[in-house]
């Protein structure tokens, strides 16, 4: 007796508007924090103190508030359980013990934007750090690292790639100074490591059933590099001896939790792909803005305005899902490339 084709598994539901609109001003909001950073490092002339007040008042106000989050304690006690072991409720991923580590790409993060991005200016900050975001994008959905099933990279995403590693050499080149190759070198990688980030996130959520346990990891996480980090800095420094009066400037922290808490949540109802879609978006005209408002767009140029829209070109490229024949079967997570 014939059983027929297996079951296709679900295909994922279309972004809804709303998250779509969200995760594009979480972009934003990130491109805000890049420069309120960068400006508090360049204040006290030290940036490692400036990165460890900012991921300190983000772990500070997420130890306030844990308490009262819904199913904080519950979501906590499911990941606890999962470390190795398979889902724990149907349609739950796999957990691996380095899904937790989401974290350390978060102190990574504020410490590259604490030491270049004032340096270097929002924009170009931005273009640095949303490259390698669409470079590491492109491996971590072909290898399904994310809640959602694997997405190969086709010639269409292998091109969005080159372009985005092309948009951010075109404007390095036009300086060719050794001080401002390194410093973006800074914001490449934390961006090839916050597609990853963004994905394990997304995989500790789906076990937890709240986005709110893998926030806190997140902090915690980044508050020890950044501490780590600062022990040396001080060893070798010593600590500020001034710190300016402006509040803004110390709004990073509250800034970071929001960006976090937002791509957390977001990742469940877009993707990881359209969720970077969208947020490069807020983060490329985001940093725009804000050079423009900061300096009057005085190290916004043709060759960065340039390099931004062809970042943009990039993400939609890489981020638009290959075409699938109807009669060529759904891939499922596998195990394999998990392990």
């Amino acid at each position: 007796m014939s059983t027929g084709p297996a079951p296709r598994p679900a295909a994922r539901s279309r972004p809804k508007g709303w998250a779509i609109a969200a995760a594009t001003t979480a972009g934003a909001v990130l491109a805000l924090q890049a420069w309120v950073n960068g400006r508090l490092g360049e204040a006290v002339h030290d940036p490692v103190a400036a990165a460890a007040v900012s991921d300190g008042v983000s772990f500070a106000v997420l130890a306030l508030l844990c308490p009262f989050l819904p199913g904080f304690r519950r979501g906590t006690a499911r990941l606890a359980h999962r470390p190795g072991h398979g889902p724990g409720r149907p349609g739950a991923p796999v957990l691996r013990p380095w899904h937790f580590l989401g974290g350390i790409v978060g102190g990574v993060v504020v410490l590259s934007q604490a030491t270049s991005s004032a340096a270097l200016g929002t924009a170009l900050y931005t273009i640095a750090l949303v490259a390698g975001q669409s470079l590491s994008g492109l491996w971590v959905d072909h290898h399904g690292v994310g809640p959602g099933p694997a997405t190969r990279a086709d010639a269409r995403r292998l091109a969005g790639a080159a372009l985005a590693l092309a948009a951010v050499t075109v404007p390095l080149l036009g300086s060719l100074s050794a001080p401002t190759v390194w410093l973006a070198l800074l914001p490449f990688t934390a961006g090839i490591g916050l597609s990853w980030q963004m994905a394990v996130n997304g995989r500790l959520d789906a076990v937890a059933g709240t986005p709110y346990p893998s926030v806190a990891l997140n902090f915690l996480l980044g508050v020890l590099v950044v501490a780590a980090a600062l022990v040396v800095d001080l060893a070798v420094s010593g600590a500020p001896a001034h710190w300016p009066r402006d509040a803004l400037l110390y709004s990073g922290g509250l800034l970071g939790v929001a960006f976090v808490l937002a791509s957390v949540v977001l990742v469940r109802h877009t993707g990881v792909l359209v969720m970077g879609l969208a947020m490069t978006g807020g983060q490329t005209l985001g940093s725009l803005a804000v050079d423009l408002a900061a300096d009057g767009g005085g190290r916004t140029g043709t060759t960065t305005l340039l390099s931004s829209a062809a970042i943009l070109l990039a993400a939609a490229l890489a981020a638009r899902p290959p075409a699938v024949r109807q009669d060529e079967p759904q891939p499922t997570l596998p195990e394999r490339q998990l392990t």
